[in-house]
C-alpha cells in the first residue's frame, strides 16, 4: 500500500487475568476500508506503561488513537491488521481534524440518527453480507447534549444528544467504565458539557440494548480537535451524580429483550447461534408468562422443534405481536 493516508476512529483498551492490549481502528478514505493495529503485553507491565502510552511502530499509541497516519510503505494482512514501516521516515502520523471525517461518506459516515436506523433496516442480514470484522462503527454528528449521567448500578455513562434532522433524532450514547481506561469516561462529560467548543462529531459502535439504538463512543470530535477516549491518562472531571436513562417496568422491559433477540435473529441468521438463541428464547417465555404475555411466549417457545421456514413465521409473528403490545403498555401507563 504505497502513499497511503489513513484516518483514526478511535480505540478500545482491554485487559484480562494475563494480559492487556488495545486495538486501534483505522479508515482509507479512498476506499472505505477499515483497518486495525492490535496488541497486547503482560498484566505485569500494565501498572507501569498503561496501553495509552505504548508504543507501537515508534508511534505511541494515544497519538495513533487521535490522528491520520501517512504512510510510504504500509502492509496489510488478511484480516484486516495493519503493518507500518518505520524506517527512514516512511511512516508519519498528523493530528486528526474535523476535515479528515468530512472526507469520508457512507455507510461510515452517516448524517443522523435517523439516516443510520434506515441503513440498518435495509442492508442485509449478517448471514449473507460480506465477511467483514466491523460492520457495526460508524461516525454521527452532534447537535447538543440534552442529558448525561452516571448510572452507578451498570457502572455506565449514559447521554442523551441531538443526531441529524427528523423527530426522533435523539441518539443515546453509553460508555462503560473500564479499569484499562478509567479517564475515558470523565473525558466523556468534559466534552459533553463544554459550550466553548462543543463535541460536533463521534464515532463509535452501535448495537440494540433492550430494542434501543446506542452507541459506545470512541472518538469524540469538536471544531478544533479529535479527542480519543481510551487515549485519556489522567483525571478530567467528576461524573454527574443521577441517571438520565428511565427504568422502564418489568413488562416494557421483557418486550425490549424480546425485540432485541428478534431483530438479532432476523441481522444475523441462526447458523452460528442457534443454541444460544433457543435458550435464551426459552428463558424469555418463561419470563413472558409470568407477566401474562402468554401468545408472544407460546411464539418464542417454537423455536426449539420447528424447520427454518416454521421459524421465520414465528420470528415474524413475534415481531407483529411486540408491535401490537408496545402501543397498549403505553396506554395504560
Amino acid at each position: 500500500l504505497d502513499h497511503l493516508r489513513l484516518v483514526s476512529l478511535g480505540m478500545r483498551c482491554w485487559q484480562d487475568i494475563e494480559q492487556y492490549g488495545l486495538r486501534i481502528w483505522f479508515t482509507d478514505p479512498d476506499t472505505g476500508s477499515i483497518l486495525h493495529l492490535s496488541r497486547s503485553w503482560q498484566r505485569s507491565e500494565q501498572e507501569n506503561s498503561p496501553a495509552a502510552t505504548r508504543r507501537l511502530f515508534s508511534f505511541q499509541a494515544g497519538a495513533l488513537a487521535g490522528g491520520q497516519i501517512i504512510s510510504q510503505a504500509a502492509k496489510r494482512s488478511a484480516d484486516g491488521e495493519l503493518l507500518l514501516a518505520t524506517r527512514n521516515r516512511l511512516s508519519s502520523v498528523v493530528p486528526l481534524s474535523p476535515d479528515a471525517w468530512q472526507m469520508l461518506s457512507a455507510p461510515l459516515r452517516q448524517p443522523g440518527i435517523v439516516a443510520l436506523r434506515e441503513y440498518l433496516r435495509q442492508r442485509p442480514p449478517a448471514c449473507i453480507r460480506p465477511i467483514n470484522q466491523v460492520d457495526n462503527l460508524f461516525i454521527l454528528p452532534i447537535a447538543e447534549c440534552i442529558s448525561l449521567g452516571w448510572d452507578s448500578s451498570r457502572q455506565t455513562l449514559d447521554a442523551q444528544v441531538i443526531s441529524g434532522e427528523g423527530e426522533d433524532n435523539v441518539l443515546t450514547l453509553s460508555l462503560p467504565a473500564s479499569a484499562c481506561s478509567p479517564f475515558a469516561v470523565e473525558r466523556m462529560v468534559a466534552l459533553l458539557q463544554q459550550t466553548d467548543d462543543p463535541v460536533s462529531l463521534v464515532s463509535g459502535f452501535v448495537s440494540f440494548v433492550e430494542g434501543q439504538l446506542t452507541l459506545e463512543p470512541r472518538v469524540m470530535m469538536t471544531k478544533t480537535r479529535a479527542w480519543a477516549l481510551d487515549a485519556e491518562t489522567a483525571p478530567v472531571a467528576p461524573l454527574p451524580s443521577a441517571s438520565v436513562l428511565p427504568v422502564p417496568p418489568t413488562a416494557h422491559q421483557l418486550l425490549m429483550r424480546c425485540q432485541a433477540l428478534l431483530i438479532q435473529l432476523l441481522h444475523n441468521g441462526w447458523r452460528y447461534q442457534e443454541q444460544s438463541a433457543i435458550g435464551e428464547a426459552e428463558l424469555l417465555a418463561n419470563d413472558l408468562t409470568a407477566v401474562g404475555f402468554y401468545r408472544l411466549a407460546h411464539v418464542l417457545g417454537q423455536f426449539r422443534n420447528t424447520e427454518s421456514e416454521a421459524r421465520v413465521e414465528a420470528m415474524n409473528n413475534g415481531v407483529l405481536l411486540c408491535e401490537q403490545l408496545f402501543p397498549m403498555l403505553q396506554q395504560q401507563g
